[in-house]
């Protein structure tokens, strides 16, 4: 597996519906994580409903509230894979915006099928590992 930075000299297009979906997914998240007694609403989980068993994130709207309230360890109890994208996926998405509106550099990675493969492999192992602890912790 190869890592490059590329530089380019123009922005790369940003599709509006892309910026317009991140800020209302971006409001109604933070409106709902902030909400009072969430916790012991209705399960909105289609998953959950339908099987009565978490999904994989099940535990996103209670890992985002802990965050917000600054209790991180809080946030990891309810669900470690959550709590990692919820910290990790707005300095990222801010991060790669702002190089792009300056055309700044891009990391490129090149990898060959059999990286990707073990790349898959490891993302499946991980939320698999993420759900056995939900089903086990909330189940």
């Amino acid at each position: 597996m190869r890592f490059r930075i590329d530089r380019r000299e123009s922005a790369y297009p940003v599709p509006r519906a892309a910026v317009v979906a991140a800020v209302v997914l971006a409001v109604l998240g933070t409106a709902a994580a902030v909400a009072p007694g969430l916790s012991d609403g209705p399960v909105l989980c289609p998953f959950r409903r339908a099987t009565g068993l978490p999904c994989p994130s099940c535990g996103l709207l209670r890992s985002a509230r802990s965050l917000i309230e600054g209790d991180v360890a809080r946030a990891f109890a309810v669900n470690p894979m959550d709590a990692v994208l919820l910290m990790v996926a707005p300095l990222v998405a801010a991060l790669m915006l702002v190089t792009n509106r300056r055309g700044g550099p891009a990391l490129r990675v090149d990898a060959s099928p059999p990286e990707r493969r073990a790349c898959w492999t490891i993302l499946v192992v991980v939320v698999a590992a993420n759900w056995a602890y939900v089903l086990a912790t909330h189940g």
